[in-house]
């Protein structure tokens, strides 16, 4: 009886380690997160210099854009695509990656109207108040 817990706890053990597995030559996680982010800012930079040159194209502008990225990671457009099949086949990577993405763009605009707020409005406590 305790001998097939053990041997359940092993495989248990096991499996939940191999759901993780992240094989060679697909990018890890945390540079994936690192890569969309840019590309997300690679494409909003795009439509930025659309809207200044209407004689650019929109997609020539945003593939250049994204292979200049690619090379700042180190990361050529095979191995991308190949690590996101291997994401699409492990949702629950993938959404790790955009919960931490989400995550992310939650701080930043907290930050920027908190930065925004005590611009506008410069408060200050009175003298008499003493924060510890």
């Amino acid at each position: 009886m305790k001998r097939g817990f053990i041997l359940v706890l092993v495989f248990i053990i096991a499996s939940c380690n191999k759901s993780n597995y992240i094989p060679p030559g697909i990018i890890k996680p945390i540079q994936m997160q690192n890569l969309f982010w840019d590309i997300i800012r690679g494409d909003i930079l795009a439509q930025e210099i659309i809207k200044k040159d209407s004689t650019q194209n929109i997609k020539n502008t945003s593939f250049a854009i994204t292979e200049k990225i690619f090379a700042v990671h180190n990361v050529d457009r095979i191995k991308f695509e190949k690590s996101i099949a291997f994401y699409e086949k492990h949702p629950l990577l993938m959404k790790t990656i955009f919960d931490s993405l989400n995550a992310i763009k939650t701080r930043k605009n907290f930050a920027d109207v908190e930065r925004k707020f005590t611009k506008e409005k410069n408060y200050h406590l009175p003298h008499s108040i003493k924060i510890p």
